[in-house]
């Protein structure tokens, strides 16, 4: 299935009913992203395996709420996939891990105040 195809699903499964598509996605997001999280914390404090399965599932619920969000400003996937990489590209030219632990953070804080 392609992207474009994908986002198309979304939409016929989306109810246009809702006056805030926008809100709703973005809200959507955060619910299902701590689920994914509540999975995790399931998995690291109360001594169950990782079920694996449902923050897979979660991860498509995000992927639904996203395509609808994109879609809704005029943007595709591909758009905030490509516009990702190259902020990446530029925030962390030798890597996210190796440019992580060797950020100047007093550095790129020292115009604020405090």
């Amino acid at each position: 299935m392609t992207i474009k195809e994908y986002t198309k699903c979304c939409k016929e499964t989306l109810s246009y009913e809702n006056p805030d598509i926008a809100l709703h996605c973005a809200i959507g997001l955060s619910t299902e992203a701590g689920e994914i999280l509540d999975a995790y914390k399931k998995s690291r404090f109360y001594g169950r395996s990782l079920n694996v399965q449902n923050v897979i599932e979660e991860a498509g619920d995000i992927m639904w709420y996203l395509a609808l969000l994109a879609d809704f400003y005029g943007h595709t996937l591909e758009d905030i996939m490509e516009a990702n990489i190259q902020k990446l590209s530029k925030r962390y030219p030798n890597g996210f891990f190796q440019d992580v632990i060797n950020r100047d953070v007093e550095n790129e804080l020292s115009h604020i105040k405090g």
